[in-house]
This record gives C-alpha cells, sequence and structure tokens, in this order.
C-alpha cells in the first residue's frame, strides 16, 4: 500500500518494497541479508575466523592491566599542566609529584627520634624511590612535621621515566613500606597523587574480577529465562567474550603506543557485555521466529539480519559516534575510556553480525525451544499489545503520566555541583587513603595537596603577601631556591581538602589576585589541576552535547525518513537524560540511598560524569529507539496502518528490550556496586538510565506520543524525500 500526503510540501511514506527488493535471487536482497546469508553457508569459516582472532586476543586481553597507567587525569594545554611540566624541568628538588610516607608516633618526635631516622634509612634505596627527603634535616617552617610533633611527612621522589610509570612505583613503595618493621607505637603508610592511583588500579582490577562474579549467575539466569533454552542462553556470552576480547586486545595494543587509562577497561568491559547481550536477544529472537515459520535455517538469518541485524549496526554506529563526541574534551582519561568503550562496541557488533549468524545456522534446531512449549516472545505478544491498546486508547494521559515521572526525578539536577574526587575515591584499608587521613589529622585537609606557584624570584614576596590573605589560607611560604631561569616556586596551602569547592574557589582567586599583582605567575598544584579539569569539561560540554544531539537527529532522520520521530526521539532522550542526571544528584550529591550501595557520598557529581552520562545513555537510548521504531517501522512499509504499526512493533520487542534491559541493569548494577565511586556512580545511574528507558519511555512515552501524532509521525518535507536515502525495514 502506498499512501501520500494531500500537502504539497510533504513526502509521504516510501512505498512498500516490491518482492523483487527482498530476495528473489541473493543478488538482490538487502546487503546485511546478504551479509547473514554468507556467514551461515561459510559457518565453518566464520567461526573458526573468530576462534582464531579471539585466542590470539586472549594473552594481550589478560594482560591488559600493564598497558594501562592512572596518568592523564589534566587539562591539555591548562595552565596547571604548564606549572606541572615547569616543576618538574627546573624544581625537582620540591617533589611537588612526590609520594608521602606518613610517619606517626605515641611520643614526640623530637624526645625520641630514632624511628624516624629508621624510616628514612630504610626508604634509601628503596624500590620504586629516586630520592628521599629527611624532614629531620629541613628546617621547622617547611612544615613536614606537626605541630604536636608526633606526626612527619617523608616526601620521597619515585622513579620513573613517563608518568605511566609512576603508579607503577609508587605500588613498590608501598609494598616496602607495608613490610617494614617499625619501633612499637609507630606506624607509616604511603600516600599522594601516585599512591592513590596504584591503590586505585588494584582495586580496580580486583573489582573488575569481582564484576564478573557477580553478574555471571544473574546473568545466565535470565538469559535462559528470556530463551527457554540452555543452549541458546549461552551464545550472547560467547558473542560478548569475543567481542570483549578483541576490544581489550586492540586497548593494548594502543596502550604501547599512547598513554591509555585503567578506567577504560571497566568501561569497555561493562559496555562490551551490555550491548553483545542486547544485540543476540535481537537477533536470536527473530531467528527463532523465522524458524518457527517454517524458513530453513539460511533464510532464517538472512531475514532478521535484513532488520534487526541493519538495527543492530544502526545501533552500535548511533553508540559509536555518541562516544566519540567526548574526544572534542582535551582530557586524555575521558578520550581513552570513549575509545575503550567504542572498541568494544564495534567489536561486539562485527561479532553478531558475523558470528551470531554461524552459530544459529550451525546450532540448528537446538537454539529454538523444545517442542511442547510456545516460543516465549511470542506468548508474550499478546500482553504487549493490550498494553499498547491502553496506552493508545489514553495517549494524552499517558503522556501526561509518564512526563510527570520523568520531569520530578530530573528536578534534583538544577542543583546539580560539580567536582574531581581527591584520595577518598580509594576505600579505608590502603596505604594511600590511610596516609591522606594521617596528614589530614596531623597537618589540616590542605597540607594533602598544596598550591604551588611560580613565579620571578625578586616578586616571590609579593606572591606569599597576596596568598596570605586569601580567607582560605593556612600557610604560605617561598618553598625553593631560585632556578636558573629566574623563577621560584611559592606553596600555599588552605584550609580545605583537595576535592572540596572552597578549595576550587581559592584557585580561582589566587589567579585572579596573583596574577594581577604579578602578572608572570602561574597557579598550578593538584587542586589547580581539579579546577582546570572541571574547567574543561564544562567548557565543552555544550560542544560535545550539541555534536551529539546533532548526529543522533540526523541518524534517526535518514534511518526513519521522519522529521517527526527524529525531534520527538531526541526530545524523549533528553527527559531521559534529565531523570538520570537528578538521580546522580540525589545520591552521590546529597547522599540519599548511599549507604545503600556501600559507598561515602561525596558532596559533589564527578565533573566528568554529565558529559559521559549524557553521551552514553543517548547512545544506549538510541540503541532501545532504534530496535523499537524499525519494528514499527517494519510493520508500517508492509501495512500503511500506523496504529497497527505501533501495536504490533511494540508487542514483537518488548519482550527481547524487557530482558535486554534487565541484563543491561544486572551488568551495571555489578559494575558500580564492587568498585570505587567513579565506576560506581556510572554503573548505577546507567542502571537507574536503563530501567526508565526501558519502562517510561518505551511502554509510555513513545505509544503516546506516537499515537496523538498519527500519520504525522512520518512527516517529511517533499525537498528532504528527494535528498534523503531509501532505507527499508520489510523483508
Amino acid at each position: 500500500m502506498t499512501m501520500t500526503s494531500d500537502r504539497p510540501d510533504v513526502a509521504g511514506p516510501p512505498p512498500s518494497p516490491t518482492p523483487g527488493d527482498s530476495h528473489d535471487g541473493a543478488h538482490k536482497e538487502p546487503w546485511f541479508a546478504r551479509l547473514g546469508r554468507f556467514s551461515g553457508t561459510h559457518r565453518r569459516w566464520a567461526i573458526v575466523t573468530w576462534l582464531v582472532v579471539t585466542v590470539a586476543a586472549a594473552p594481550l586481553a589478560v594482560t591488559l592491566t600493564s598497558a594501562l597507567s592512572g596518568a592523564g587525569w589534566e587539562a591539555q594545554g591548562s595552565t596547571a599542566v604548564a606549572v606541572r611540566d615547569e616543576l618538574r624541568r627546573d624544581f625537582p628538588e620540591l617533589g611537588a609529584e612526590a609520594a608521602v610516607v606518613v610517619f606517626h608516633q605515641d611520643t614526640p618526635i623530637a624526645d625520641d627520634p630514632a624511628g624516624l631516622q629508621q624510616l628514612v634509612a630504610d626508604l634509601q634505596g628503596a624500590p620504586g624511590a629516586e630520592t628521599v627527603v629527611d624532614p629531620l634535616a629541613q628546617p621547622a617552617e617547611a612544615g613536614m612535621i606537626s605541630q604536636d610533633g608526633r606526626t612527619a611527612m617523608v616526601p620521597v621522589a619515585l622513579e620513573a621515566t613517563v608518568d605511566a610509570d609512576l603508579p607503577e612505583a609508587a605500588g613498590e613503595l608501598i609494598d616496602h613500606v607495608s613490610g617494614l618493621t617499625l619501633p612499637d607505637g609507630a606506624r607509616a603508610e604511603v600516600t599522594g597523587e601516585w599512591p592513590v592511583w596504584s591503590d586505585f588500579n588494584q582495586t580496580n582490577e580486583e573489582a573488575l574480577h569481582k564484576a564478573e562474579l557477580v553478574s555471571g549467575l544473574p546473568t545466565i539466569i535470565l538469559l535462559f529465562v528470556a530463551f527457554g533454552s540452555a543452549i541458546a542462553a549461552g551464545i550472547p556470552l560467547l558473542l560478548a567474550v569475543a567481542g570483549i576480547a578483541v576490544g581489550f586486545a586492540s586497548l593494548h595494543l594502543l596502550g604501547t603506543t599512547m598513554p591509555m587509562s585503567v578506567w577504560s577497561m571497566n568501561f569497555s568491559m561493562m559496555i562490551g557485555l551490555a550491548v553483545g547481550i542486547d544485540y543476540s536477544l535481537f537477533i536470536v529472537s527473530r531467528y527463532r521466529e523465522e524458524r518457527e515459520d517454517g524458513h530453513d535455517p539460511i533464510d532464517a538469518i538472512a531475514n532478521p539480519l535484513s532488520t534487526a541485524g541493519k538495527a543492530v549496526f544502526l545501533s552500535a554506529l548511533a553508540v559509536v559516534l555518541s562516544l566519540a563526541a567526548v574526544f572534542v574534551v582535551p582530557v586524555m582519561v575521558f578520550r581513552s575510556m570513549a575509545l575503550g568503550m567504542i572498541l568494544a562496541v564495534i567489536a561486539t557488533a562485527a561479532a553478531a553480525l558475523t558470528l551470531l549468524p554461524a552459530i544459529l545456522v550451525g546450532l540448528g534446531d537446538r537454539v529454538l525451544v523444545a517442542k511442547g512449549h510456545d516460543d516465549p516472545d511470542r506468548a508474550a505478544e499478546g500482553r504487549w499489545a493490550r498494553w499498547t491498546a491502553k496506552a493508545l486508547d489514553h495517549p494524552g494521559r499517558t503522556l501526561v503520566a509518564g512526563l510527570a515521572v520523568l520531569l520530578l526525578l530530573a528536578a534534583p539536577a538544577v542543583g546539580m555541583r560539580l567536582g574531581m574526587p581527591g584520595a577518598r575515591v580509594v576505600d579505608e584499608g590502603r596505604s594511600s587513603r590511610d596516609g591522606y587521613e594521617m596528614v589530614v589529622q596531623a597537618f589540616g585537609p590542605g597540607a594533602a595537596a598544596p598550591v604551588f606557584v611560580t613565579v620571578p624570584a625578586d616578586q616571590a614576596q609579593q606572591v606569599v603577601d597576596v596568598a596570605a590573605a586569601d580567607p582560605n589560607e593556612v600557610m604560605a611560604q617561598v618553598g625553593t631556591e631560585p632556578a636558573e631561569s629566574g623563577r621560584t616556586v611559592a606553596r600555599v596551602v588552605g584550609k580545605t581538602p583537595v576535592d572540596s569547592q572552597e578549595t576550587s574557589d581559592m584557585v580561582g582567586r589566587l589567579r585572579d589576585d596573583v596574577g594581577a599583582a604579578v602578572p608572570d605567575a602561574k597557579v598550578g598544584g593538584p587542586a589547580a589541576q581539579n579546577h582546570d579539569l572541571t574547567a574543561a569539561l564544562v567548557g565543552r560540554a555544550p560542544l560535545a552535547v550539541g555534536l551529539i544531539m546533532v548526529v543522533a537527529f540526523l541518524l534517526l532522520l535518514v534511518v526513519f525518513r521522519s522529521l517527526t520521530i527524529a525531534l520527538s526521539s531526541i526530545l524523549l532522550n533528553l527527559v531521559s537524560v534529565g531523570a538520570s542526571f537528578g538521580f546522580a544528584t540525589i545520591v552521590f550529591q546529597h547522599g540519599i540511598g548511599a549507604g545503600l550501595i556501600g559507598i561515602e557520598h561525596q558532596g559533589f557529581v564527578d565533573a566528568w560524569a554529565p558529559l559521559f552520562f549524557f553521551a552514553l545513555l543517548f547512545g544506549l537510548s538510541m540503541d532501545y529507539q532504534l530496535f523499537l521504531l524499525a519494528a514499527i517501522r517494519e510493520v508500517y512499509e508492509e501495512t500503511g496502518d500506523t496504529n497497527r504499526a505501533i501495536r504490533e512493533g511494540i508487542a514483537r520487542t518488548g519482550r527481547p528490550i524487557t530482558n535486554a534491559a534487565l541484563i543491561m541493569i544486572v551488568v551495571f548494577l555489578a559494575f558500580g556496586i564492587t568498585g570505587p565511586i567513579p565506576p560506581t556512580e556510572l554503573g548505577v545511574t546507567l542502571a537507574v538510565a536503563v530501567l526508565l528507558d526501558a519502562t517510561v519511555i518505551r511502554m509510555m512515552l513513545v505509544p503516546s506520543i506516537m499515537g496523538l501524532l498519527g500519520e504525522r509521525n512520518w512527516w517529511l518535507p517533499r525537498w528532504l524525500d528527494r535528498v534523503l536515502p531509501k532505507i527499508h525495514f520489510s523483508h
């Protein structure tokens, strides 16, 4: 049936494809159908190829941690990075990036210095240590011994040639100090930027293994329930393993040529598992429908790949393009995190479109539901059709109810406060966290991360005077002798910790006030790095968000040839993302419910989170939107009836989308509740976002909006109709 519009400027929906567009011959089939037919016909070749690739990738995948680092948490080209480079080049003796061995004893050190002297001696030549500063040899104004005289800081410059080696050197130092025998009543821990990263990396790797265990059994059970067959339930896991192995190996190879963050490992595995199971559910469910309708295995895989396979490709493309927008942020960590997830999605989608068809055809009837049992997807279609009919009968009320839920949840996001974490990102019991707490208790919150100001030596006192007038200042002094460049360094200690808003505000004031008094001065240090990193993220976020929305809009416009669907889908995604932001604000900023997931709330949302959430959530929302709209479009192209297309499209995809969402939620929660705060923040928020997307968005808002719009769902100006390519979803 071909339908046209009476309006002269509006193109009607494209005509349904003729039989020749399907598969009169293999050469006339859609490209994805031909790919499925090829993989099914040459299944041994496809399976062996993927087996060889996966086995070859395995050694690189299991040793990925060795190629990753904790470095890269700075805004490239920022003032803080310029100060860091100047400190490294001209003032290495200052130990601005040194690990700090914190020593505490019950008696005053001045009365009994033997324990500290023994520690300093033991640190000379220790693994990971290059030089050691003896606090007993420093003047009192250096501030290396606490006011009560019982705690001392021993700066230890780490032995490393590149940033990527610094966490490893810090780890060696931590191990050495933990093995020392100290006098009774004495204790020593190692803290500082790189010891924190060393402990974080170790915690991260342990959390990854815990997440695999925690998510394993629930995922298998849910897969069995979804497929009703043990053999079919194992297929998505095989797909995910192959995709993740290739993604990890690619990350490892890239890590040998460029710095890659350890965070990329967690997030790439999390997204690889999620989309691998997602893609499998949709293709396998459609394959089983085709087989139950009497098609032979080759036709049964060619047909769903022309529809579900096309949706998988477009879904992967949407996720990849959304994450690629993160590259506009000049921060290596975020680029490598996005790159890791992109590689995992590409590898998993490639496996879904080539390996999965070969496995399905090779297994034959063994992936089908046992005889005498109804296909669970087919059995559920009636329930989903009845639900959709109710939504279509009362579209206005359904729309208002769904929007009310999401907007109410999104409201707290208006007061979202951004920040960057400090040492408390590591759990208690780790040396870097315990050492940090010792420094805070003995020297004050700001002592663990002072501000460093590089300045011409003859103007250093002006900097000290300006800093001393700041309301958050505790101590300001010139910290070293002038270098050959004629510059020196002023050290400013604040009252508040590195991850507090007060410290960030102090950095901003110092830059304004010191810059006005001494234009050649530069303000840096850990707090300034956090300040500049947050500014870079916030500053580039509008550009990245704009790119994501434009790309998503164009993709939807081209695929579905409808301005209405493209615009409504973008608006729905924005509301869904806003609700997720609100949830993150409630839990991670205000701490409501934080104890239930075993974390200490930070009083802010990590500055990287909104942009990353937006990119990933937009990609994942597009995932479900594409699967659902592809099914609706397929029925519409066959019937020309919009209401019937909505009912049948949602009925056909309702159960697979729900099952995929449940499994994705389990995976995200497993990675969230087993790791440090940053992965927890991402995992838990993504789990809530997927829950909202699969329920409120897909069950309430999509049918109600499409029902209200009717035939206007397919509105497209005629000039666009002539320009856009024609993509069909029928077979």
